[in-house]
C-alpha cells in the first residue's frame, strides 16, 4: 500500500478539487465553418452532409474515408450551431451569394466510436506540431514564408491544415535558422539539416515546400520529413489553392497512416504502463498531465499510483500498443524523454528455475522430519522447483517542459 505524506494528501486533495485544466489538442477538430446563401433547412442539411464529410476525414486522417464508410445521418452528430453574418459576401461557382457563415460543432466523440465500431483508425486529437518551410518564386522575388508573413499563399497552406486538422510551426527564420537551414536546403527536401533546425520549433514531423510560378502554372515540390522514409510529391496547377490543397492532403493522409490507430478494445488484450514524470510543481502542471491522459484514444484509463515533491507516477492501461503511447509522447514538445526508462517490477522476481541438491535439505534439523523422507528420495540427485514469472511493468521517465 502507498503511503502519504501530510503534505502529498493536501496536495492531491487540493487536485482533486480543482477544476482548471491544460488543453494541448487541436481545439477546433470537430469545429466546421461553412458559407452558405441562405438560412433554409435545406441549404442547412446540405451543410450538415458536407461538414459531416470534413470531420470524418480529419479524425480518421484518411481524404478518401468517405468512399469507404457507409456514412451515418449527419443531424445525428451536429452538437450545436449557429449563423454569422458575412461582412464580404462572396459568389460560389453557381453564382449563389454566399451571405452567411453556419458554424457547426459535432459530437467527435460519437464520430470517433462509429469509425472504431466500423473498423476505421482514429487519429488522437493530440497532434503533435508540424514544422513547415516553404520557399516561394513568384517571379523575380524568392522569400522563405515566416511565422510573421502575411500571404496569399500562405494563408491557402494554413486553411488546408486547419481542414485537415494539422498544426503547424511556421519558422521565424531568423539569423539562427538561416545558419542552420539554407534556402538550397529547403528546396531540396535535405532530411538532416531541415530536422535539426525543426527541433527548435517541434519534436514532431517538418514539411518542406519549394512553389515556382513558371508563367502559366504553379510548379512544386513537397517533402514529408519524419521517422522511416521520406514521402516526395511534385505537383503542378493554375490555381496556388488547388495545388496547395492536393499538397496539404496528401501530407495528411501520410501523417494519418502513420498516426491514427484502431482499437483493442474487441479483444480486450490492454498493456500497462507506468509514467514517470519529473518537474511537476504545481496543481496546474498535474492537472495538465491527467488531462492530457484522458484525452488520448490510446489510453483506456490512467490513475495516479505515487506523488513525491514534484515527481508523479502514474499507471496508464493503453487499448493499443506501447509503441503507439510513446510516440504521441515522444513528438510532443511538452515532454522530454529521461534517461533508464527500463522495464521494472516491485514483485519478487522467479525468472530462473532453482535447483535444490538433496543435500541441501539438511537444514532441516526436525529429527521426525529426517526419518520421514523415504528412502528412495536418497538417491536422487536434485529437484528442480518451476516458479511462475512476475509480469515486468514497463516505466517510461520523462520531464515535463512546460
Amino acid at each position: 500500500m502507498l503511503k502519504f505524506t501530510t503534505k502529498i494528501f493536501v496536495f492531491v486533495t487540493t487536485i482533486l478539487a480543482c477544476n482548471q485544466s491544460f488543453s494541448a489538442h487541436v481545439a477546433s477538430l470537430y469545429n466546421v465553418d461553412i458559407l452558405v446563401a441562405e438560412e433554409t433547412v435545406a441549404s442547412r442539411n446540405q451543410a450538415f452532409k458536407k461538414g459531416l464529410d470534413e470531420v470524418f476525414i480529419r479524425i480518421s486522417g484518411d481524404s478518401m474515408v468517405m468512399d469507404k464508410l457507409s456514412p451515418p445521418s449527419p443531424s445525428r452528430y451536429v452538437k450545436q450551431f449557429s449563423y454569422e453574418t458575412v461582412a464580404e459576401p462572396v459568389t460560389n461557382e453557381d453564382g449563389e451569394l454566399l451571405t452567411h457563415t453556419l458554424k457547426l460543432q459535432y459530437n467527435g466523440s460519437s464520430m470517433e466510436k462509429y469509425l472504431l465500431e466500423n473498423g476505421f483508425p482514429v487519429w488522437d486529437k493530440h497532434r503533435t506540431d508540424v514544422v513547415i518551410w516553404v520557399v516561394v518564386r513568384d517571379g523575380k522575388n524568392e522569400y522563405v514564408l515566416k511565422s510573421t508573413d502575411q500571404s496569399v499563399v500562405k494563408t491557402a497552406i494554413e486553411s488546408a491544415l486547419t481542414r485537415r486538422g494539422i498544426p503547424v510551426r511556421w519558422p521565424v527564420y531568423d539569423s539562427k535558422d538561416k545558419k542552420s537551414l539554407s534556402v538550397a536546403d529547403i528546396r531540396g527536401g535535405f532530411k538532416e539539416p531541415v530536422l535539426v533546425a525543426s527541433k527548435r520549433y517541434s519534436n514532431g514531423p517538418a514539411l518542406t515546400g519549394s512553389i515556382i510560378w513558371g508563367g502559366k502554372q504553379w510548379q512544386s515540390s513537397w517533402s514529408l520529413l519524419m521517422e522511416g522514409e521520406t514521402p516526395y510529391w511534385n505537383l503542378d496547377n493554375t490555381d496556388y489553392s488547388a495545388l496547395v490543397d492536393n499538397a496539404i492532403d496528401q501530407v495528411a493522409d501520410v501523417l494519418g497512416t502513420a498516426y491514427a490507430m484502431h482499437s483493442n478494445a474487441g479483444d480486450q488484450q490492454f498493456a500497462t504502463i507506468q509514467l514517470d514524470v519529473q518537474s511537476v510543481n504545481s496543481i496546474e502542471k498535474y492537472r495538465y498531465i491527467e488531462n492530457y491522459l484522458v484525452d488520448l484514444n490510446v489510453v483506456e484509463n490512467s490513475r495516479p499510483l505515487s506523488v513525491n515533491g514534484q515527481n508523479v507516477v502514474f499507471e496508464v492501461t493503453l487499448r493499443g500498443s506501447e509503441e503507439d503511447f510513446i510516440d504521441l509522447i515522444k513528438s510532443d514538445k511538452a515532454f522530454s524523454e529521461m534517461p533508464a526508462s527500463l522495464p521494472v517490477s516491485t514483485e519478487p522476481q522467479f525468472a530462473k528455475k532453482t535447483e535444490l541438491s538433496v543435500d541441501d535439505t539438511k537444514v532441516v534439523t526436525a529429527p521426525d522430519l529426517k526419518e520421514a523422507v523415504p528412502t528412495e528420495q536418497k538417491n536422487v540427485d536434485s529437484v528442480v522447483v518451476e516458479q511462475v514469472p512476475v509480469k515486468r511493468i514497463p516505466v517510461y521517465r520523462y520531464q515535463l517542459m512546460k
